[in-house]
């Protein structure tokens, strides 16, 4: 029996606080496939993330956040990262 495991997903989705641009193409069967829109050149690349279980896209959001905190911290600092 397949458990409608959307609300989780979403809840999870929520929590991710990015500039990055991710949209929740699709829940079937579990699996959740987000995507994410990404500029090169001046083209859209779409990128294309598959995840098996809410804890997978957890971690992944986890990531995600922690990124975009390591980049604010760097650009508020006094620090350059290439000094």
């Amino acid at each position: 029996m397949a458990l409608n495991l959307e609300p989780v997903y979403r809840e999870i989705f929520g929590k991710l606080k990015t500039r990055k641009k991710f949209v929740i193409q699709s829940v079937e069967n579990n699996q959740l496939v987000v995507e994410q829109d990404e500029e090169i050149c001046g083209q859209k690349e779409p990128r294309r993330f598959e995840f098996k279980s809410p804890r997978e896209f957890e971690e992944f959001v986890r990531k995600e956040n922690q990124f975009e905190l390591d980049i604010e911290r760097q650009l508020t600092g006094n620090q350059m990262p290439y000094r």
